[in-house]
């Protein structure tokens, strides 16, 4: 599926390695100059297709940034349901550190988080992808909350409490986000939520 809700198309064969290529050269050039310094004619060149290819695909920048940033998020993080909500929280939050971490996903992370005022495209997409994973990590803790593993919660506020202390992280710290640091996170933000629900 892609962001909107509508089912994305599947390549095969060629097309299919030519969007990789695409995909894998926008991700170089954001990792490298920023969402701005991303310029058709470079992604082009590097991804080793004509320019005819790029525009056909995708016919502004919008279409563009919306598809690069929503296959990052599919290929890099999700939430599983193992029966353990810490354990898989524990999970999601590394898995997320770690795409984060990476050149590519510490320039989205970084160009997203500055650009989050502001009435564009790339807002939108960052608010579409937000939003996309709130309803995920909303039916996982929806269903630990009818395991008696949590109390009912609203996942927005979970997730700014598991995320922020790994953008942090990422963005000002040199040594790695390790599993210990995501459950420790965890942890404390479980024990949080049953003390506010016994309040």
């Amino acid at each position: 599926m892609t962001v909107d809700g509508s089912r994305a198309r599947r390549p095969g064969g060629r097309t299919r390695l030519v969007t990789e290529r695409l995909w894998a050269a926008a991700l170089e050039i954001i990792a490298e100059k920023g969402i701005d310094g991303l310029q058709y004619e470079e992604l082009a060149s590097r991804a080793q297709v004509g320019r005819a290819t790029v525009y056909r695909r995708w016919p502004n920048r919008d279409d563009l940034f919306r598809d690069v940033l929503a296959r990052f998020a599919e290929t890099s993080v999700s939430i599983e349901d193992t029966g353990d909500i810490v354990r898989d929280l524990t999970t999601f939050l590394h898995s997320f550190a770690d795409a984060a971490a990476s050149p590519a996903g510490r320039a989205v992370l970084q160009i997203l988080l500055r650009r989050a005022g502001e009435d564009d495209g790339l807002h939108r997409v960052g608010v579409e992808l937000l939003d996309r994973r709130t309803e995920e990590l909303q039916r996982r803790l929806d269903r630990a909350a009818e395991a008696g593993q949590l109390p009912e919660v609203e996942a927005p506020f979970v997730n700014m409490m598991l995320v922020g202390p790994v953008q942090w992280f990422v963005l000002r710290r040199e040594q790695p986000f390790v599993l210990d640091d995501a459950r420790a996170i965890v942890e404390l933000v479980v024990a949080g939520l049953w003390r506010a629900a016994a309040d």
